[in-house]
């Protein structure tokens, strides 16, 4: 699928999820060493979940070019003055070895799992409620193999919570008086006092050491850890400062002020104090790559620094209180070891409502506002321009806000996500249900110069200086005031080291939401409907035609549809070639999710943001005829076949709801999806003939997510010899299930795609 360029690698956490080698591990108490990275071989062999994965994304996504390997520390508060960002393992004293023989440590930055201090990760009952840090070894393999694969390398260090309710680690925070020498002694405490002359590479044990003290859990340690590892593996192709830290960037020191400290170049700063610690981060990889020989190559896209804001503030913060906007990050992105202008992008494509779709459904045709003329006006600002029957599943729809509706054309004053409540028009379905503004569908129009408000203007962001955007009591309100800020009219590309969306009912509505219901940040998008489930309660919607029409939306408009633009000095507004989509996993589909004994995150697969294993993505596109030749293995033809085939064809179609209990339904797709029964009057049990050739083929495809060639075998409703590309239907299901229908019902479902 060539709109898949690049993609981020989960799950970030496992101390050997990463790796290539085989691992067994023991943890205190339990009963023998056991595989640890071979669920997807079931133990059997020495092939790596991970290798599995790789091979299962290079199979359905044979354009991704870019792999953005996600690896998580800890941070333990929302308080700025107590969070310790820390690795820890899950295997705190317990042993691990390879699969091949010979004992092996858990290593990262000096420690291993028999260190004292180590920080434990939380448990939920018997379990964990994430995987340990992954092991420093299995980091630099997995970074080398990537290589080998032809992949481009982003390293993006992350941070998860274990503060209570999990929540984001955007909302760290100091809870102290701000605009104060309080904040800036604690912004300085958690950044620490780590320095790069503190850390050794060590190229034969893979890991790298750390001459501060043991337990200085903090944000520099870990970047600078990960900066030499890096260079351990031989250099990546961007190294992220971490991402999404709204909170952090938020803080002001003592010398913040509204009009800032215009500088002798005329430009102005604001004092936010992790800022520029992060500006002192970017010179110190700079330093430790390039003495390395590791030297900066934007042409080539090699060896590149940037960090990634969340779409929410990456154009600037609001601060409660004061009136106004300010781009606290403008000083950053000038800074000279900054490559790039990365933003973790889930801006919403869409406002889909219940009932009849609301306001977008309203003004669907409606002549839409000239873009040079912006802002539109309060009777224009809604209108979109489309032809056709309104739907969510329209990706012209879906594209027409990307530089258009909310964030861009209009903004909702007052929006939260309420979580699960009864419709409000009345259809007695359960949705995620948005409150105040969002609710009402109340919009609120832009005025004049205030494009900096407006989080979807990346196109006139690139193109301008800026300035603060506050009310100097003037009488002006929301307006420009001050000097511009250091930022440099297209003097760098943007790029997105995250983007994506849930598989679930009306996902464009709220992409940067996530279904995890042990965080205290679960949600799913506004509007989005829940169903009733077996055993009572209800649970999201699942819809991956939406996630996959979202994802084509992304890249075709900035990427093939001629939106990009290019600078005279040759400097891409947009550059793919970090566009990285969340997600893939390193545990390989079906293992994970089916395996929710061994992963606790299992659950929220189905309405997450992963791609493996999901929708159309299972059945690949094909030629117009896929002769039995091809690379695709072949149904096998089976003696004791009956003579009843039966072929369903199947349109998936979007459903609105009316209050008057009236549905409307469009198709999904132009062309069927066939469910095929097979049905046999006789299994014989020869080991050369039916049972075995079935059940030989079944396994065969287990742990792969592989396609197969089935050819019609009589005539039919198709002509004999006509082929079919297949899946089994329940791709999840385990060989023992399999052979329950086949003896029982004696037939097999598959679906598929009639490709000749």
């Amino acid at each position: 699928m060539s709109f898949i360029k690049g993609i981020n690698l989960l799950p970030s956490t496992g101390e050997f999820t990463y790796d290539t080698v085989a691992y067994l591990g023991q943890r205190v108490g339990s009963a023998g060493l056991q595989p640890i990275n071979l669920y997807a071989s079931a133990g059997g062999g020495t092939v790596t979940d991970y290798a599995i994965a790789l091979d299962q994304l290079q199979a359905q996504f044979p354009d991704c070019e870019t792999v953005a390997l996600v690896v998580a520390w800890f941070g333990n508060s929302l308080d700025v003055s107590a969070c310790q960002i820390y690795p820890s393992t899950t295997y705190i004293g317990g042993s691990f070895q390879k699969a091949v023989g010979g004992s092996d440590l858990w290593r990262c930055s000096g420690l291993t799992q028999f260190s004292a201090g180590l920080s434990p990760i939380p448990q939920n009952g018997s379990s964990f409620v994430y995987g340990g840090t992954p092991s420093d070894q299995s980091i630099v393999r997995c970074i080398q193999d990537l290589k080998t694969r032809g992949f481009r390398v982003v390293f993006y260090p992350f941070i998860l919570m274990t503060a209570a309710g999990f929540p984001w680690r955007g909302r760290i925070t100091y809870t102290g008086a701000d605009v104060s020498s309080g904040a800036t002694a604690a912004v300085s405490a958690f950044l620490g006092s780590a320095t790069p002359a503190q850390f050794a590479r060590d190229a034969t044990n893979l890991t790298v050491a750390y001459s501060g003290p043991t337990t200085d859990y903090s944000f520099r340690r870990m970047i600078l850890h990960y900066a030499n590892l890096c260079v351990v593996a031989g250099g990546v192709d961007l190294f992220l400062l971490g991402s999404e830290l709204r909170g952090l960037e938020a803080i002001r020191g003592p010398g913040w002020t509204k009009a800032g400290t215009t500088g002798g170049d005329g430009k102005v700063i604001w004092d936010y104090p992790f800022v520029a610690g992060l500006m002192q981060l970017s010179d110190d990889v700079r330093t430790i790559f390039d003495s390395a020989g590791l030297v900066k190559d934007p042409t080539g896209l090699h060896n590149l620094i940037s960090y990634s804001a969340d779409w929410s503030d990456w154009m600037g913060f609001q601060h409660p209180g004061e009136n106004g906007q300010w781009p606290h990050l403008d000083q950053l992105y000038a800074h000279d070891n900054i490559d790039l202008i990365s933003i973790d992008n889930y801006l919403p494509l869409s406002d889909w409502t219940t009932g009849t779709g609301g306001l977008d459904v309203i003004h669907w045709s409606d002549p839409a506002p000239d873009a040079a003329a912006w802002p539109p006006s309060a009777s224009t600002m809604n209108a979109l321009g489309l032809s056709g029957q309104p739907t969510i599943y329209s990706k012209p729809y879906l594209k027409a806000n990307i530089e258009g509706g909310e964030k861009f054309n209009w903004f909702y004053a007052d929006s939260a996500n309420d979580g699960l409540g009864f419709d409000p028009y009345g259809s007695d379905l359960r949705v995620s249900l948005p409150e105040g503004d969002r609710l009402a569908q109340n919009r609120q129009p832009y005025f004049a110069n205030q494009q900096l408000l407006a989080n979807k203007q990346l196109r006139w962001w690139w193109n301008n200086p800026h300035q603060a955007i506050y009310d100097a009591a003037d009488g002006q309100g929301f307006a420009p005031h001050g000097p511009p800020t250091e930022w440099i009219a297209q003097s760098k590309p943007i790029t997105f080291a995250e983007y994506g969306f849930p598989s679930c009912d009306r996902g464009p509505n709220q992409p940067n939401v996530f279904f995890d219901p042990k965080s205290s940040e679960s949600f799913t998008p506004y509007w989005s409907i829940w169903d009733p489930q077996a055993g009572g309660g209800f649970r999201p919607r699942q819809d991956e035609e939406i996630q996959l029409l979202a994802l084509q939306a992304i890249y075709e408009y900035w990427i093939t549809d001629g939106h990009n633009a290019v600078s005279a000095t040759d400097v891409k507004m947009i550059e793919p070639a970090f566009m990285s989509v969340w997600n893939w996993d390193a545990r390989p589909f079906p293992a994970f999710p089916v395996r929710g004994d061994v992963w606790g995150d299992a659950g929220n697969w189905r309405a997450g943001q992963w791609l493996d294993g999901k929708g159309p993505y299972l059945v690949p596109p094909v030629p117009d005829a896929v002769p039995v030749t091809t690379s695709y293995s072949v149904f096998p033809a089976l003696g004791g076949q009956g003579w009843s085939i039966h072929y369903r064809p199947g349109f998936a179609t979007g459903v609105a709801e009316h209050v008057s209990g009236r549905q409307s339904r469009t198709a999904k797709m132009s062309t069927p999806l066939y469910e095929i029964e097979l049905s046999f009057d006789v299994l014989r049990e020869d080991i050369t003939q039916d049972l075995q050739a079935i059940i030989a083929f079944f396994d065969a495809q287990q742990g792969r997510n592989g396609a197969f060639i089935f050819a019609s075998p009589v005539a039919s409703c198709f002509a004999a010899g006509e082929t079919f590309l297949c899946r089994f239907e329940n791709d999840q299901q385990d060989l023992e299930e399999f052979m329950t229908r086949l003896f029982t019902l004696q037939s097999v479902k598959l679906r598929s795609v009639k490709t000749g």
